[in-house]
């Protein structure tokens, strides 16, 4: 009876011992597996990510898109980089594999919130309302790109792991500009006005080559008119343009000098208080080595991002009502000093380090940033 007893127990433990075995199995499938759904869909969100920001960056007039003379924003060749981005076999892997699939979608993308989610076209944008790319990448056995490997999975009777991706990239005028971003130079409303399109949030541009009248320089059929910004003790309202130190108020020259190169030491926002520092004088060593950093000297300064203001005519702080894109084309200190400028809305150029928010369209960008 002992014996017999003895062998039954041993063959109780077989079975509690097989039964634990297909837990353990079990619970190492789910450690296993959900560990590498989990790592595939981190790789799909960087796929993703990756490929909105690229197709963020052409939404506006960018030499590297193609799309110079683009009708804004170009959400037709912003789609299509983002996709050919995507898809690379030169960029985005997921689970050691390149992804051969994915969806985008354009429109707009509030930037208060409200609504919250991606505003199909067509659609009339508000002030708040941002140019977007949308790109969702799934790896879930429904296209090219297959469905997540499994390990262990198959001993729960699960063979087909999915995951998936969605990022949204916007781009915008900047609202405000960081340290470093800013050139030490600010030019009046009304100037602005004079050579830029409101409606194509673009330059105005030159209708014949050669001699133009209102103009001291030669123009470009096509591109943007070049003009003089020059001092305010020279210059009218309209064409005038002075030195600002930002948000120090020092009225030298030396001091100026050393944002030619270093740029604002703090950062600013349309409309911020008490605004930036607007010069008294000529300054006329200032031009000189504008002149020096221009596309005519070693081009350091050939492309900035300026602050404008109402009346840069009036000494002390000016609120920034702007922030706008100019090509420096040279420089001169004669007896009616000048800065020759072009406005530019080239991505190329004009996309300003440091920067964020939602402001006015002056030609300046935000870099493309994630907002999904």
């Amino acid at each position: 009876m002992r014996t017999g007893s003895k062998g039954k127990q041993k063959g109780a433990v077989a079975v509690t011992v097989a039964v634990f075995m297909v837990f353990l199995l079990g619970t190492a499938a789910l450690a296993i597996d959900i560990g590498n759904l989990m790592v595939a869909r981190n790789e799909l969100q960087n796929a993703a990510d990756a490929a909105a920001l690229a197709g963020a960056g052409c939404l506006k007039p960018r030499s590297e898109c193609g799309n110079t003379s683009a009708t804004q924003p170009d959400f037709t060749t912003a789609s299509a980089t983002a996709s050919t981005f995507s898809t690379s076999t030169s960029t985005n892997k997921v689970q050691g594999a390149y992804v051969q699939a994915s969806t985008v979608a354009t429109g707009y993308w509030n930037a208060t919130g409200t609504p919250y989610g991606l505003e199909a076209l067509p659609f009339t944008p508000g002030a708040n309302d941002l140019p977007a790319v949308q790109v969702k990448i799934q790896k879930d056995g429904s296209n090219a790109n297959g469905s997540v490997s499994g390990f262990l999975g198959g001993v729960l009777g699960v063979n087909i792991l999915k995951a998936s991706a969605v990022a949204t990239a916007v781009l915008s005028s900047p609202g405000n500009v960081g340290p470093g971003g800013l050139f030490p130079l600010a030019m009046s409303q009304c100037l602005y006005d004079t050579y830029w399109n409101s409606s194509t949030d673009s330059p105005l541009t030159s209708p014949t080559t050669g001699t133009v009248s209102g103009f001291s320089d030669p123009q470009i059929a096509g591109q943007p008119y070049i003009f003089r910004i020059g001092s305010s003790y020279h210059y009218g309202t309209c064409q005038s343009g002075q030195w600002t130190t930002f948000n120090v108020n020092d009225n030298s020259a030396s001091y100026a000098r050393t944002l030619l190169s270093s740029g604002n030491s703090t950062g600013f926002s349309v409309g911020g208080s008490p605004g930036t520092w607007i010069q008294t004088g000529t300054e006329n060593t200032l031009f000189n080595n504008t002149s020096t950093c221009s596309a005519a000297g070693n081009g350091q300064c050939a492309w900035v991002t300026v602050v404008v203001v109402n009346d840069p005519t009036t000494s002390g702080f000016q609120p920034v009502t702007a922030f706008a894109c100019l090509h420096i084309l040279d420089a001169s200190n004669g007896a009616n000093p000048y800065v020759l400028v072009q406005m530019s809305n080239d991505m190329s150029h004009c996309e300003t380090p440091n920067s964020g928010g939602v402001g006015p369209g002056y030609g300046a960008y935000t870099p493309p940033r994630l907002v999904q």
